[in-house]
């Protein structure tokens, strides 16, 4: 996962931009992006997967250390996200019960692509 984590990096276009418990950063994905390969041969879409997972690392850039994934609530994928689309990922995180609660939005021409909340156990670290 970690090879993941640092294509998905390397496919930020900028520096995430940081408000207090938020970040915004934009993301495009070449057609040879490793996460593209088998999903789907001839027509290449970015799994839900990996989806979440850049939106974690935004959430990870927001309180400033690695965080222990728990769950992924009210998860609403509408668009589908291809190769060369900008993706523009929101992330407002707050405390909860002990708990980080990250609402994630994905957006791409400012259409709603995604759209779901993680959860993450605040008490642990990677």
């Amino acid at each position: 996962m970690n090879r993941m984590r640092e294509a998905i990096k390397k496919a930020a276009l900028s520096p995430a931009h940081m408000a207090e418990g938020a970040g915004t950063q934009s993301f495009r994905f070449d057609e040879d992006f490793l996460g593209f390969a088998g999903h789907f041969p001839g027509y290449p879409i970015l799994p839900a997967v990996l989806q979440t997972l850049m939106a974690q690392l935004l959430a990870e850039q927001v309180v400033g250390l690695p965080l222990q994934f728990l769950s992924l609530e009210r998860a609403k994928f509408t668009h589908q996200l291809r190769p060369g689309d900008q993706i523009d990922v929101n992330v407002s995180c707050l405390e909860k019960e002990g708990q980080l609660h990250c609402t994630c939005k994905l957006l791409v021409e400012n259409r709603n692509a995604a759209s779901f909340t993680l959860l993450f156990d605040k008490g642990s670290r990677l």
